[in-house]
């Protein structure tokens, strides 16, 4: 079986561009998907002007890839009604999060999003799984890429340094308490330490 493509919202992305740390996504993914309207939300943050440089870098390098809507696609009548809230009791849904769905929804994949609010009873509906910043650092340690003192140093910075949230205060509390969990309710047990390993071959081809 293939490893599931990982279509990222904006959320995700930011707790790493915006604090330079970029590395860690490398560390795990052979690449990044980005959804056409995610790409146009990080173009235009205005507080984070130097993600616009560092992201164009990636897609030049081949590290990240946008995937843009084709004309009257299964992925774009999902994102349509995603987006306007038709499946969700008629609360809209934010363009980043509507897309990864509408992508992971047609293409077997998986969302990257920390915002449950929104993706949590649409991925859960399908089955898909889902991905978050406290789960990469996890898993960053898991596979011993990164110390549990140098994972506790971003943890911070991010929460710092950027406008997004994390499920804890520190990491340690995460990975005790949460982990597991999230492996089950938010990841549905998917084999990442499997998908991890795939990466790493792809990343050598």
């Amino acid at each position: 079986m293939k490893d599931k493509p990982i279509f990222y919202d904006s959320d995700i992305l930011i707790c790493f561009l915006a604090i330079h740390r970029v590395d860690i996504l490398k560390k795990l993914f052979s690449k990044v998907i980005v959804p056409a309207p995610v790409y146009h939300e990080l173009i235009n943050i205005e507080k984070y002007k130097y993600i616009r440089n560092k992201l164009h870098s990636l897609i030049s390098d081949g590290f990240v890839e946008v995937s843009e809507f084709e004309f009257a696609s299964p992925e774009e009548s999902k994102y349509n009604l995603i987006r306007r809230g038709f499946w969700s009791d008629g609360n809209p849904i934010g363009k980043g999060e509507s897309a990864a769905m509408a992508f992971a929804i047609e293409n077997n994949g998986i969302v990257a999003s920390n915002n449950l609010t929104d993706v949590l009873d649409i991925c859960d509906d399908y089955e898909i799984p889902i991905l978050t910043s406290s789960i990469i650092l996890a898993f960053c340690f898991e596979l011993n890429l990164m110390s549990k003192q140098e994972i506790e140093s971003v943890w911070k910075e991010i929460l710092d340094n950027t406008k997004q949230k994390l499920p804890k205060e520190t990491f340690n509390e995460y990975f005790n308490e949460l982990f597991e969990n999230d492996c089950v309710e938010l990841l549905k047990n998917y084999n990442f330490k499997r998908h991890y390993a795939i990466s790493q071959k792809k990343a050598k081809i």
